[in-house]
Parts: C-alpha cells; sequence; structure tokens
C-alpha cells in the first residue's frame, strides 16, 4: 500500500510520519531526495547551472543553497524554471526508492510530501492522507517553534495551498486538533487498516485516479 502523506506547515504532519515510521511503515521524506537530487556530480545540479549560471556553486563545486533561493526569489519565472529541474527528479527518486522498499518487503510505503497535491502527484499513491489543524493551533505552533510574531506566522500559513483546497484531494483525513496520544492512536489505526488493503491492484488496473472513493476523517 502506497501512500501519499500531506499537510500544511505545523499542521502535525512530521509526527504522523514519524508514528508511521515506527510502526514499520518506509517513510520515503521528499526533502530528502530534494537534497539528493542536487548532490556534487547529479543531473540535478548539471541543469540548474545550465539554467542559473555557474555561479550557483560554492568553492567546493557544490550547490550554493543561498544563492539559488536569491536567484529565485520574487521571480516566478525563475521558480517554475527550478521546479521543473527539481521535481521530476525527486519523483524519480521516491518511486525508485519505493520499488526498492517492497522488494525488500515492506508493506506500507509512504510519500511523506508537503508540497504533494500541489504538485499534482496525487496518482503515484493508491491513498492521499492530509493532516489537518485548526488555524489559532498552527498559528501557536509556529510561534512557539519559529519565534515568529503570530502575524508572521499567519503569512506563512496563507502562503500555502488551504486545507479546504485540499480536502477534496485526500482519501483520509486526519484531524490533528487533539493532543499527542490521540493523534497516535488515529495514526496507529490508518496504518492497521493499510496493512489490510492491498494496493498494487489499483496500480496494475490504472493507478489512484481509477479507484472508488473512499474518503474517511479520522
Amino acid at each position: 500500500m502506497r501512500i501519499g502523506l500531506t499537510g500544511g506547515i505545523a499542521s502535525g504532519k512530521t509526527m504522523v510520519s514519524s508514528r508511521l515510521a515506527e510502526l514499520g511503515a518506509a517513510v520515503l521524506d521528499a526533502d530528502v531526495f530534494s537534497r539528493t537530487a542536487v548532490e556534487k556530480g547529479s543531473e540535478g545540479l548539471k541543469e540548474i547551472v545550465k539554467a542559473f549560471g555557474g555561479g550557483m556553486l560554492d568553492s567546493d563545486g557544490c550547490l550554493d543553497r543561498r544563492k539559488l533561493g536569491a536567484a529565485v526569489f520574487g521571480d516566478e519565472a525563475a521558480r517554475l524554471r527550478l521546479n521543473g529541474i527539481l521535481h521530476p527528479a525527486i519523483r524519480a527518486g521516491m518511486l525508485r526508492a519505493a520499488e526498492a522498499a517492497e522488494e525488500s518487503g515492506f508493506r506500507v510505503i509512504v510519500f511523506d510530501v508537503p508540497l504533494l497535491i500541489e504538485c499534482g502527484w496525487q496518482e503515484i499513491a493508491d491513498e492521499v492522507w492530509l493532516v489537518t489543524a485548526p488555524m489559532e493551533e498552527r498559528v501557536r505552533r509556529i510561534m512557539a517553534r519559529d519565534g515568529l510574531s503570530e502575524a508572521a506566522a499567519k503569512q506563512r500559513i496563507a502562503s500555502q495551498m488551504s486545507d479546504d483546497e485540499k480536502k477534496p484531494f485526500a482519501d483520509v483525513i486526519i484531524d490533528n486538533s487533539g493532543d499527542i496520544e490521540r493523534l497516535y492512536e488515529m495514526t496507529d489505526r490508518l496504518y492497521r487498516q493499510a496493512l489490510e488493503k492491498d494496493g498494487s491492484n489499483q496500480r496494475q488496473t490504472g493507478g489512484a485516479e481509477e479507484k472508488p472513493s473512499k474518503k474517511e476523517k479520522a
């Protein structure tokens, strides 16, 4: 069973992801694959240099993330160009890792992708799990975690796709408005259910787009 796990900033997605790993799922973190995609000598790094110039490299020939960030900040065309380089490489790497995990015997594969829906990657998963939390709770978490003001925390949330916009794409909605014990109870139950399902049949018959709707609120 392949799960696409997503959720906005401070929703609690990372806690769900960590719990699933503890339970025995193979968790594939998109952030890890994004770093691998631009390692020294990689095709991704070569494409970035081709698109943005050799000034994007540091003295060791590695990607200078600060310079790249400055190059795309506020430039929508540049951001889209960068995404066009990174996203296919990240996706391909995650799919290869999923195949390897399944061959190793993992029965539940989790694609931990914050921008899963924004990137249109729902079809790589048999189910999409969306972690949500009330706005006021997310603001509180960001302020405590990052030391930001309330206004800055709200601005970060507003810069992302809203939960209401994401919900139509989700098969399971995990409501993280309670304490961590409740979140873990829901996650444990969903994991047990995932173990009972066989997503390979859906992929063989055309992928997630053809599966029947089974939206659930946890």
